[in-house]
């Protein structure tokens, strides 16, 4: 394939702007004209948008995590109101997530303990003289994960 002048000016711009290099490779697969996209940087873009949905994931099962040991086994404390705000605000947030790429379901089900290790850690890091489980104690499953008042059961 032969390098136009526009494939040049693309690849240039995805390095000085990223926004005017993405409205002008949509604008390029709009045309259909596959002959003057940067082709490097849009598979690039595209790949990188699944590790971006993955961290993401995994940040907010991380905070959630560490809100979910707080709120079961750290004493209860004035934070605790604020501990159910941040769980259901994750929650929140992961079930939109899920519901635009529900193939991270399989993701967040194979990431979850070395999440919980981390959420662990942090958790741990808090509140050093608090009972804290070394292994994941909530249910796997991602739609119990999201909706279960762990604190409320019977224990």
């Amino acid at each position: 394939m032969v390098n136009s002048p526009l494939s040049q000016s693309l690849r240039q711009l995805y390095e000085e702007d990223l926004v005017l290099w993405a409205e002008a490779t949509a604008n390029c697969l709009k045309k259909r004209d596959t002959q003057h996209l940067d082709w490097d940087s849009l598979v690039e873009e595209i790949e990188d948008l699944s590790k971006s949905a993955k961290r993401e994931l995994e940040s907010r099962l991380s905070v959630l995590l560490v809100h979910l040991l707080k709120q079961c086994y750290v004493e209860p404390l004035d934070g605790y109101r604020g501990w159910q705000l941040t769980i259901l605000e994750q929650r929140n947030a992961l079930k939109r997530l899920l519901k635009q790429s529900p193939s991270l379901k399989g993701y967040l089900s194979q990431s979850l303990d070395d999440i919980y290790e981390d959420a662990l850690t942090e958790a741990l890091a808090a509140y050093p003289d608090s009972l804290l489980p070394t292994t994941y104690p909530f249910s796997r499953s991602p739609e119990a994960l999201l909706s279960t008042l762990f604190w409320s059961e019977p224990g």
